[in-house]
């Protein structure tokens, strides 16, 4: 009776023996009488689950698959590096149980480096560029004021001259030229960062001009990943449409710039379930604070929860 399960309970006897031939039929699965005795289970059932449970571990290091722009992982689970992981098929829930990642270790970057302005009427605009790297803001505005202007001589704080008010927390501009005009002032540019959220692209005359808000230099405040294969009414809905498949908090320890985070989730009745899609790729991306990343420089690892259907 390998395949029969009674209650230790019960004691054996000629009343009681059931043959276990008359109770399951191990080819086609079917319990063949009409109903069983109390506390005789079939032990298929507690074992072959309609779903089952898969954990997958990706990192950047299991792909070689990376886009033109370094934006993009994509993991073949038929061939690639990622050969371990299997074609999944009737896969009807996916999420992150786990994720390790080094946080962007620069504020300042190619995309906000460049301040651009006019100064004294002069045509065409001058401008100076900030090497990339971590700042605080006392670092950022002695660099800024101590800067050359690219193609020129002329030092920045001889034009205007960028400090810090300690109590407000707002960053003060002394305009020193007679006149002074701010070029391409967007969301990401470093005056913005800075806290110029004014019109700053009107001439300035000599004076003080101060910051509305004061300076935002975090590297970044959540991480969304996104995974274009899973459906979208399985991700979090947002007004981008991109298939977020969970939001992280950036929170470093300190004095690191590892980010650990581990899924709290207990009660798998609360994940959503879609219907069954076969998984041959994944594509992921991700996006800091609402803007793609570039992972060129990234270490990244990934633990995703399967839920496959066992049909």
């Amino acid at each position: 009776m390998d395949n029969i399960f009674l209650d230790e309970n019960i004691e054996m006897n000629e009343n009681n023996y059931v043959n276990e031939n008359n109770i399951i039929d191990r080819d086609l699965n079917l319990v063949q009488c009409e109903d069983n005795k109390t506390n005789l289970y079939d032990i298929d059932k507690l074992i072959v689950k309609d779903v089952y449970r898969e954990n997958i571990l990706l990192s950047d290091k299991d792909t070689n698959k990376k886009s033109n722009d370094s934006k993009t992982l994509r993991f073949n689970l038929n061939n690639d590096r990622a050969g371990g992981i299997q074609y999944k098929k009737n896969v009807i829930g996916f999420r992150l149980n786990e994720c390790i990642y080094t946080s962007p270790i620069f504020n300042i970057k190619e995309g906000n480096s460049t301040i651009e302005f006019n100064y004294d009427g002069g045509i065409p605009p001058s401008s100076i560029k900030i090497p990339k790297g971590f700042y605080t803001i006392f670092t950022l505005l002695n660099t800024i004021n101590s800067s050359t202007l690219v193609s020129s001589t002329v030092i920045v704080n001889t034009i205007f001259n960028l400090t810090f008010d300690t109590i407000t927390s707002r960053v003060k501009m002394s305009v020193i030229t007679s006149q002074l005009q701010f070029n391409s002032i967007t969301n990401n540019s470093l005056m913005y960062i800075l806290g110029f959220h004014q019109d700053l692209n009107t001439q300035l005359q000599a004076g003080e001009e101060t910051a509305l808000t004061h300076p935002s230099l975090n590297i970044g405040t959540y991480l969304d990943i996104v995974v274009d294969e899973i459906p979208y009414k399985a991700c979090k809905q947002n007004p981008q449409g991109l298939n977020i498949v969970h939001r992280l908090p950036v929170r470093p320890d300190s004095g690191s710039s590892i980010v650990y985070y581990k899924s709290n989730f207990i009660d798998h009745n609360f994940q959503y379930l879609f219907y069954p899609i076969n998984l041959s790729t994944l594509t992921i991306h991700l996006y800091m604070d609402g803007e793609e990343l570039n992972l060129e420089h990234m270490t990244i690892s990934f633990e995703f929860e399967l839920v496959i259907l066992n049909k």
